[in-house]
């Protein structure tokens, strides 16, 4: 701490004290700057030092009083007796914490008497009651200083932190708010000592300044007029020595958890319609279609054999609308106990922890877009819950109006929908309303032409992936992989090629090293997909084990899944 920051208040005092003393007064810091003076009575002395008076208090931190000056030590020697307009001084130190940081002084000129020395005692005893007041000021100052440091530091811990904070005293009045708290809610003033309740107006901040109830990541929206909020509140009371000091809330965005839910990762943000290759006419058609279908919020459904990159459309489509800045949320239907699908779907009101949310994936893809894989999946009250969502574009939260979405919906099926539903397995008003505009993706067995080009394209991508740029392909194994029919699609094009790649020892792949794959085999039969061998094994399981627990025990699976699996397959 300086001297120096106190000015302005040392000024006041030697003018203060001059008055009273009728004497110049100087104050002076640990540098020897003049921080206080008056010169009333006497021009400005000769440049303080450390052989001065005063340099000689500052350098013992001891009083000094100096009636004539010819008869000082350091003064006898001093070039600049004769001139000097001081013939003598009082002057007592300045401490804080222990250390010297100034002195103050009462300057007796030339040619006049003084009472100062009349009664010195009483002299010494007043410059330092001023003394102790001066570092009582500096240690006020110091206090001052620091706590606006903490404040400081505290407002910068809080607004780096990504949830919003607001914290309120008993009287539900804002005391304190970080800068997210201030994006979320729009807040263009200071709302310090406003109201809570007022500020944000909804049942849930009603019910907690009532009940005052410590809780954590409830699932909250707020809606009001061009300002939403949709994600967490969490509530902690504020209680120090059994006082009631108010309470602290947080506010988590659903944004803050969506990276760490979505199945779709960062590394599939680029993704765009350059990614779907072939030149099919069929196939380019529906692309187009789909671009023109991508600039609207109409819901789509996708159709197609496994394997052809109906997810990879999905993602496209949303980042060519004008929604790609919003969230993509992935939700496969296949091989999911139905009550884990409910919830991960439209969540639970149960309150959670914020790795395990409750709020569901349709609200966290309002605004932005959910894709549905392999709809026909999902049981038939679920799909009946669903297309009350599509109906009312709304979801239910407990005991709190409505939830209002904003949602692009997007699905896909390998199953034809339209006899699912004349089978009484698909909900017919679910099918209505997302089969109006249908993008079906052509099979490689209907597009033999684009073979080549995915071909190409995925050794390209592979080669560069593991760093074997050098790697050649002898021209009989590409001419065996272009006449294949790739039953399973572009999936099985990438399955095989990164095997190839991969495992390769050699710089250059003969027909040799790729025999004991199907499409070197000389038959163009199809390879067995996984649902044919998951139904082998199932059979396979029955007629060994005696009951439905024990084969679903033996596969690693829970009973409605195999349920679910044996009326897929038609197995009884």
């Amino acid at each position: 701490m300086y001297l120096v920051e106190l000015k302005e208040i040392a000024s006041k005092f030697a003018e203060t004290i001059s008055k009273i003393l009728n004497i110049d007064v100087i104050i002076i810091d640990d540098k020897y700057n003049m921080i206080g003076n008056t010169f009333y009575y006497t021009d400005e002395p000769t440049p303080i030092s450390r052989y001065s008076m005063l340099g000689e208090v500052m350098h013992t931190g001891k009083v000094v009083a100096v009636s004539d000056k010819s008869t000082y030590k350091h003064c006898k020697n001093c070039p600049d007796l004769k001139k000097c307009a001081i013939s003598g001084l009082v002057s007592v130190p300045i401490f804080f914490e222990n250390k010297v940081v100034g002195a103050i002084a009462l300057l007796v000129p030339v040619n006049k008497t003084s009472p100062v020395f009349e009664n010195l005692q009483n002299s010494i005893e007043f410059l330092e009651r001023m003394s102790d007041l001066l570092s009582s000021k500096l240690y006020s100052t110091d206090n001052y200083n620091k706590l606006n440091v903490i404040k400081k530091e505290r407002e910068i811990i809080i607004n780096m932190i990504e949830d919003a904070l607001v914290l309120i005293n008993n009287k539900k009045e804002v005391v304190h708010y970080n800068q997210q708290f201030e994006k979320y809610f729009k807040i263009e003033k200071d709302i310090t000592g406003d109201n809570i309740e007022q500020i944000i107006d909804h049942q849930l901040i009603h019910e907690m300044m009532m009940f005052r109830e410590d809780f954590s990541y409830k699932v909250f929206s707020y809606d009001k007029g061009n300002n939403s909020f949709y994600g967490f509140i969490s509530s902690r009371n504020i209680i120090i020595n059994g006082i009631d000091h108010g309470m602290l809330l947080t506010f988590k965005s659903i944004g803050k958890v969506y990276n760490a839910l979505n199945e779709i990762m960062d590394n599939k943000v680029n993704i765009s319609f350059d990614t779907l290759l072939g030149n099919d006419p069929v196939f380019v058609d529906q692309i187009n279609k789909a671009k023109q279908l991508s600039v609207t919020s109409e819901n789509i459904l996708i159709c197609g054999k496994p394997g052809l990159g109906k997810s990879v459309l999905s993602r496209a489509i949303h980042n060519f609308s004008d929604r790609s800045n919003q969230y993509f949320l992935y939700v496969d239907c296949e091989n999911i106990p139905y009550e884990l699908l409910e919830h991960e779907i439209f969540g639970s009101e149960n309150e959670t922890t914020v790795l395990n949310p409750s709020i569901g994936k349709l609200r966290m893809a309002h605004k932005g877009t959910i894709f549905f894989k392999n709809i026909s999946e999902m049981p038939l009250y679920l799909q009946k819950r669903l297309v009350e969502v599509i109906k009312t574009k709304q979801i239910k939260l407990g005991t709190y109006k409505g939830f209002n979405l904003d949602i692009r919906m997007i699905f896909d099926t390998s199953h034809d929908l339209d006899s699912l539903v004349k089978q009484g397995s698909f909900d017919e008003e679910l099918y209505y309303r997302i089969s109006k505009n249908t993008i079906t993706i052509p099979s490689l067995e209907e597009r033999k032409g684009d073979i080549k080009i995915i071909v190409d394209n995925t050794l390209h991508k592979l080669k560069n992936k593991y760093m074997k740029t050098n790697l050649l392909i002898q021209e009989e194994v590409l001419d065996m992989m272009y006449n294949y029919s790739w039953p399973n699609n572009v999936r099985e094009i990438e399955k095989v090629m990164e095997r190839i790649i991969c495992n390769s020892d050699s710089d250059v792949i003969t027909p040799e090293d790729v025999k004991h794959l199907n499409f070197a085999s000389g038959s163009n039969k199809e390879i067995m997909n996984v649902e044919d061998m998951e139904k082998e094994l199932i059979i396979k399981m029955m007629k060994k084990y005696k009951s439905k627990n024990q084969v679903a025990e033996a596969m690693g699976i829970g009973r409605a899944t195999l349920y679910r699996k044996l009326k897929k397959y038609e197995l009884n």
